[in-house]
């Protein structure tokens, strides 16, 4: 694997565990307002944007009081989700080799910055850009141009950039950003994304542990 001057990570999903947190999440709000949730798998697939539980049902005019429902969920229960297991450790280990390091995650601020402090996570990071922060949401390049801008780095730096997530529109972020990306795929995610269907968005790279990001320096 290609070593890389700046690594910019998803929060959600690749730091952290979090992605049974988000269903249990989501179903309980989605059944809080008479919505019978899909079965995991298909829930799994609606979790870039709150108007996607439109189209599981949830009308319009409760999208706001179920956004408010969610956020105080999330607040609740997203910062006692676990690292992946090696991630805080190849953070660190990427940090002590010199590399930038940034996060771009989908998540809104209010949700981000308390998930951010309760890890430690601004003590291994340069630049921290949530949802809210810009225009628009992946697969859109905004936050990857954001976190970009604010590393100081210019468009000849992006050869040396990667991102690191575990979506396909984390994927379609990278390329759509002019970056490389890599492609987070553990076993536990096994069970709700197809990898064959994530490979057809052409990641520069595919991991399924921490320990294969960090190999590289040894």
């Amino acid at each position: 694997m290609k070593i890389y001057k700046t690594y910019i990570f998803d929060m959600d999903g690749t730091i952290t565990d979090t992605l049974v947190v988000w269903l249990d999440l989501l179903r309980d709000c989605l059944l809080a307002f008479d919505v019978t949730p899909p079965d995991d798998k298909t829930l799994s697939q609606h979790t870039h944007d709150w108007r996607d539980m439109l189209r599981l049902g949830l009308s319009e005019e409760k999208l706001k009081a179920f956004t408010q429902m969610a956020h105080k969920l999330a607040n609740e229960r997203l910062p006692e989700a676990p690292f992946h297991a090696g991630a805080y450790a190849a953070l660190e280990t990427l940090k002590n080799h010199g590399k930038n390091i940034a996060i771009f995650s989908t998540m809104d601020r209010p949700m981000f910055e308390p998930a951010m402090q309760h890890r430690n996570l601004y003590a291994i990071t340069k630049v921290a850009v949530a949802g809210t922060d810009v225009p628009e949401r992946k697969p859109h390049p905004d936050g990857i141009l954001k976190a970009l801008r604010d590393l100081g780095m210019s468009e000849a730096d992006k050869k040396g950039a990667v991102y690191i997530g575990d979506k396909d529109s984390d994927v379609l972020a990278a390329h759509n950003a002019g970056i490389d990306s890599i492609l987070f795929y553990p076993a536990a995610h096994q069970l709700f994304y197809d990898l064959e269907k994530l490979k057809a968005h052409n990641p520069t790279h595919i991991i399924s542990d921490w320990s294969e990001l960090i190999a590289p320096l040894a």
